[in-house]
């Protein structure tokens, strides 16, 4: 699947409120991260272990930098 976008990630790992537990935040705020298509550096590591976890390779940290450089 082709990981261009933080609204991609959050629908390959079932939305908002799956993001939210992966994360260890409230949907409120996964949801707003979805909205703004950014996800602060410091979840990273918990969203990069999760997509890796699940089988979904395609989101690496070089991969991160790279959508959220495009939307800035």
């Amino acid at each position: 699947m082709d990981m261009s976008s933080v609204s991609t990630i959050f629908e390959t790992l079932g939305g908002p409120t799956k993001v939210a537990r992966i994360l260890g935040v409230g949907f409120t705020t996964a949801s707003e991260m979805k909205r703004r298509g950014s996800i602060p550096v410091k979840y990273w590591p918990k969203l990069v272990e999760a997509c890796e976890a699940n089988g979904i390779s395609d989101v690496t940290y070089e991969r991160l930098v790279s959508i959220h450089s495009e939307a800035a």
